[in-house]
């Protein structure tokens, strides 16, 4: 920060002393001069049009050159001394005045009467903004060859549209979520624009979502090299305007500031790795504002039919039993009206045949449920049944699963090559081989140093010659790809040790 941000400012002294209503009225009177383009007053000036409200009765000429000096103290005012109309040296001693505001004193004049109309004026959001804004970025490599002044109009316009869409953004989305807001989405008024309200915000979103996808892809393509040429022809257009304080303004603050301005822009359509862009956050606080007024009218409308009289209803339904021909009609208007008097719920282990809900109950099939006596020494009888023997269903069994293993052994056996088994080399097998090879394998990945016993006590060492190389097993019922391993059954008691 440089002294120019730390520093008081003096100007807006006049807003908070104790006399400010005079100091107001005054500099009110002078800014409306100025966008009437009288730059100067006299103090006779000042006088004559604060003389003509009524608070200003008891005001006197000298008071009012009084209050002229303060303000010409506090850098609110320029007095320059009148010659042209002096004759004699008593007019000359006397000084004449006139007086001008100064560039402090009409801004800070324009920031009271966007305070003064902030309510009332109110804030949008407009679609319109988004399109220009794409319509500028869709030129910018077109502005990057053309006249500096046509680029620095470029980018005023664009910087006003950036620096409008944003705040309006703000102020609109900030009244929505106000306590002001919230009390007023909880009366009945509120329901008769709830609608429009909507349909204004999923306007703008939609316009939005479309407008916002096409200015982030057009900002894509701006390269770090163009960027740069924009700053540099903005900041050379920045500093050809002749301006009364040009020696305080240096080349790197306006570079610096024109990259900060497009670097928001960038932001706020892209964000960035920390966090997510503006436009998501609009999006994310606008469909928030939508759910809360969708709950509120919701709740609002749920109230009100509590309350609602039902006299006509009751009415209506007398009418109808009335016209009824004879009681049993009435009976059965009275169990569509009001439902069964009496009722008795059947809860049972029904297996229906149908999922279909028009199905009549006198459809479905009966359940039958057995009923017991309610009485404690009540117990089941147990039915006696002698336990099968099922010793020969066992035996054969066993018989077949000792089979089939001794038929898995010796085909395991016949893989033996020259004390070993090479996955590539065995050609087609039958699927109970390859799990138990598989088997084996997978006992070999676990031990270290790679050596295990298959369930018939044969040791064996796991080897994969060609590290990388890969081969196919094939099998009845499909193939398996899987790097070319060894199953070595040579193994020495010395191998075990080691391993």
């Amino acid at each position: 920060m440089d002294q120019r941000t730390l520093k008081p400012i003096t100007e807006t002294k006049y807003l908070s002393v104790e006399n400010a209503w005079r100091y107001r009225a005054i500099m009110r009177f002078f800014y409306i001069s100025v966008q009437q383009y009288r730059l100067w007053l006299h103090k006779e000036d000042v006088f004559e049009h604060l003389r003509r409200e009524a608070a200003f009765q008891d005001y006197t000429l000298e008071l009012c050159l009084q209050d002229l000096e303060a303000l010409r103290e506090w850098r609110n005012l320029n007095a320059v001394q009148d010659t042209a109309k002096v004759s004699t040296y008593q007019q000359f001693v006397n000084k004449q005045y006139r007086y001008q505001m100064t560039e402090y004193a009409i801004e800070i004049e324009r920031m009271t009467l966007r305070l003064e109309n902030l309510f009332i004026e109110g804030s949008s959001l407009d679609p319109t903004l988004l399109e220009r804004i794409k319509e500028a970025l869709r030129r910018l490599p077109e502005m990057l060859t053309s006249d500096t002044n046509v680029l620095g109009g470029w980018w005023q316009q664009l910087s006003h549209d950036f620096q409008r869409l944003n705040q309006d953004y703000q102020d609109y989305l900030r009244d929505w979520s106000s306590a002001r807001a919230e009390e007023l989405m909880k009366t009945k008024s509120f329901l008769l624009y709830k609608e429009k309200l909507v349909d204004y915000l999923r306007h703008f979103i939609k316009e939005l979502q479309h407008h916002s996808q096409e200015i982030e892809g057009l900002l894509r393509q701006v390269t770090p090299e163009m960027q740069a040429t924009l700053w540099q022809r903005l900041t050379h257009y920045e500093m050809s305007i002749p301006r009364v304080d040009a020696e305080q303004l240096r080349a790197e603050d306006v570079y610096t500031n024109l990259q900060g301005k497009y670097q928001s822009l960038h932001r706020f359509f892209q964000g960035s790795a920390a966090r997510e862009s503006e436009v998501e956050t609009i999006l994310t606080m606008t469909n928030e504002i939508i759910r809360r007024i969708t709950r509120y009218a919701a709740g609002i409308l749920e109230m009100s039919s509590q309350y609602t009289s039902r006299r006509e209803e009751y009415r209506k339904i007398a009418t109808l039993f009335q016209q009824q021909p004879t009681l049993d009609a009435a009976h059965q208007l009275a169990s569509q009206v009001f439902g069964l008097g009496g009722y008795r719920h059947f809860a049972g282990d029904l297996v229906r045949e149908t999922e279909s809900i028009h199905r009549s109950v006198y459809e479905e099939p009966p359940l039958f449920h057995r009923l017991t006596p309610r009485v404690r020494q009540y117990r089941e009888k147990m039915l006696k049944t002698a336990i099968p023997d099922r010793q020969a269903e066992q035996q054969a069994m066993r018989e077949q699963v000792l089979a089939q293993r001794r038929q898995e052994q010796a085909v395991l056996m016949n893989c033996l090559q020259q004390g070993e088994i090479a996955f590539e080399t065995l050609g087609v097998i039958d699927p109970s081989v390859r799990r138990s090879l598989l088997t084996w394998l997978s006992r070999g990945l676990q031990e270290q140093g790679g050596i295990a016993i298959t369930e018939h006590g044969l040791k064996f060492r796991l080897a994969n010659p060609g590290e990388t190389r890969r081969c196919r097993l094939e099998s009845s019922d499909g193939s398996l790809e899987m790097p070319a391993y060894v199953l070595d059954f040579n193994v020495t008691a010395e191998d075990t040790r080691m391993g």
